[in-house]
């Protein structure tokens, strides 16, 4: 079972990526990241991904797309609260 931080980090670490959150959880999320090489993999490929996905287009998605890819995730990843 992750730890309580681990759980937090990983759950917000795509407004962490755009810079969504308050400054204080981008730098408790960041000292997070930098202490726990696990979260810090998972990290670094969803940087990846993000700048990946950036270099194929630019076009809008349904509002409700990003809702739906992390609720599918979180399904697929026990360890982050799914099944």
């Amino acid at each position: 079972m992750p730890k309580p931080e681990c759980e937090e980090a990983l759950d917000r670490l795509f407004e962490y990526i755009d810079h969504e959150l308050p400054e204080e959880e981008i730098h408790r999320i960041g000292e997070h990241l930098k202490e726990c090489p696990p979260c810090e993999a998972e990290h670094k490929i969803n940087e990846k991904i993000k700048r990946l996905v950036n270099r194929t287009g630019h076009d809008v998605a349904p509002e409700d797309l990003r809702d739906r890819i992390l609720m599918t995730i979180r399904a697929a990843r026990p360890d982050v609260g799914g099944n």
